[in-house]
């Protein structure tokens, strides 16, 4: 169980660098992709990463499951 604290913690120090004004300044641009600004899918694309990342850490089978 520690370990997986341990990564989650990772994971979220990395989703908070991922999402801090340095890179956010990088996809801050005027051009678009497919219509949609690429600030915003950087966001998105960084948000659902980081969560399909935690529920992943996190799945656990139940113990009493067969």
């Amino acid at each position: 169980m520690k370990a997986v604290r341990e990564r989650l913690a990772l994971l979220f120090v990395l989703a908070a660098l991922a999402l801090n004004f340095p890179v956010l300044a990088i996809f801050n641009r005027g051009s678009t992709w497919g219509g949609i600004p690429i600030l915003y899918l950087y966001l998105f694309g960084v948000w659902v990463v980081a969560i399909a990342a935690a529920v992943a850490l996190a799945w656990r089978p139940w113990d009493d499951e067969e």
